[in-house]
């Protein structure tokens, strides 16, 4: 028992000293200023924030998340969003206002988010200079800006009647960059047969990816590799790369292909990469990609940057040219006898052309391509390799715990 509580003891501490940096992204603001403020004139601006990241939490405990505004009389409202409720997080007037992390701070499937609205008045200055509207700043455990996760609202502001002509700078004066949350990277592809592809025939498409782009893992836990072709009576050939040995998993045939998180976890330094195939019969008359690969978080979205698309396309259709006319001399009409008109001769009609089917959209359910026996029988296969996976992982775990209490 005790090998076992020091074990658990050791896990904890490592789970505690992973750091969390995780930023805001600004989604929205309404109320900025299109031209020069002028003295005395009322601001209203309104801000809506989110927390996007790869970390376990949405907003590090020990950062601070600060308010600011130049303006006079300054009010604020700040709503916090959680699992789909709202609810007052401040009402202040103060011109600097600061959240501590511990109040943002929660798993980050609760998807987490800021309405932040300040209003108040454009202040009277000796002489026109600029005026900080609004300024959102996350700082680190010593008060200190972390990384670039700042946005700022400022403009120069000027008294009635001497507002300059022309048009007035960008007010928008830093904004945190759009975060890229994609866990893999894509090393290569091919098609074969190579060039562009012919409506009907067979090809298969090949990519592999690494998993190299987050500090502490591989891939999130929580969330999900998603796979899809539009390759008509796809089969796919899927296998995880670790230390250098192959982990092949059960084919399967579809439009749509899904990885879990856990079974792309590991600890980075494990080198993991994955090897991804898919054969099909092209289809005509499409320009979505044939192969797509997508990243997507607890809440089924797909995360910022987590999209690779197969270069491989289908040939263009080059239509024939009718060729013009030519002139012909005109025909001196002749009197025939009445007769029996003869039965015109009706042209058979053209074949109408076969579409090729198109894969449904994808539905977020168990079967997204509708309830079938293969689906079924898919599942069942996929439960057994992620039940041997879990308790492999385990027993790893366990062999580990019993060699620190040893």
């Amino acid at each position: 028992m005790n090998m076992f509580r020091r074990g658990a003891f050791c896990i904890t501490l490592l789970l505690l000293l992973v750091s969390s940096a995780g930023a805001f992204f600004v989604e929205s603001a309404e109320g900025v200023p299109e031209g020069y403020p002028v003295y005395g004139e009322e601001m209203d601006l309104e801000i809506h924030i989110t927390f996007q990241g790869l970390d376990t939490l949405s907003f590090p405990s020990q950062d601070t998340l600060e308010l600011k505004t130049d303006l006079t009389n300054p009010r604020w409202t700040v709503d916090m969003h959680r699992s789909g409720g709202v609810s007052t997080l401040r009402q202040s007037s103060k011109s600097r206002e600061r959240i501590p992390g511990w109040e943002l701070s929660y798993p980050a499937g609760d998807d987490i988010a800021l309405t932040i609205r300040v209003s108040g008045t454009v202040p009277l200055l000796a002489e026109p200079g600029s005026v900080t509207i609004l300024s959102v700043r996350q700082l680190d455990g010593s008060y200190t800006l972390r990384g670039e996760n700042e946005y700022l609202i400022a403009q120069t502001a000027y008294p009635a009647g001497s507002v300059p002509s022309g048009t007035p700078p960008d007010p928008v004066i830093a904004a945190p960059s759009p975060p890229d949350l994609s866990a893999f990277t894509v090393s290569g592809r091919s098609t074969t047969p190579a060039g562009p592809l012919q409506p009907g025939e067979t090809a298969t498409l090949r990519t592999y990816l690494y998993f190299d782009r987050i500090p502490h893992t591989t891939f999130p836990t929580s969330d999900t590799l998603r796979l899809e072709t539009r390759l008509i009576n796809a089969t796919w050939a899927v296998s995880i790369h670790k230390g250098g040995a192959e982990l092949v998993r059960n084919p399967r045939s579809g439009y749509f292909y899904t990885i879990p998180g856990f079974e792309l976890s590991y600890p980075a330094r494990e080198n993991l990469g994955l090897s991804v195939a898919v054969t099909g019969v092209v289809p005509a008359g499409t320009t979505a990609p044939l192969l797509g690969i997508t990243q997507c978080g607890p809440d089924g979205y797909v995360r910022e940057g987590a999209i690779f698309t197969h270069p491989a396309g289908v040939a263009a259709i080059i239509p024939t040219e009718t060729p013009a006319p030519t002139d012909l001399p005109p025909q001196v009409p002749t009197v025939t006898p009445a007769t029996t008109q003869p039965e015109t001769e009706r042209p058979t009609p053209l074949p109408i052309p076969e579409m090729s089917p198109l894969p449904p959209p994808p539905k977020g359910e168990i079967f997204p391509d509708g309830i079938t026996i293969d689906g079924i029988l898919n599942l069942v296969l996929e439960l057994i390799d992620h039940g041997t996976l879990f308790v492999n992982r385990l027993m790893q775990l366990i062999e580990r715990i019993a060699g620190i209490g040893s």
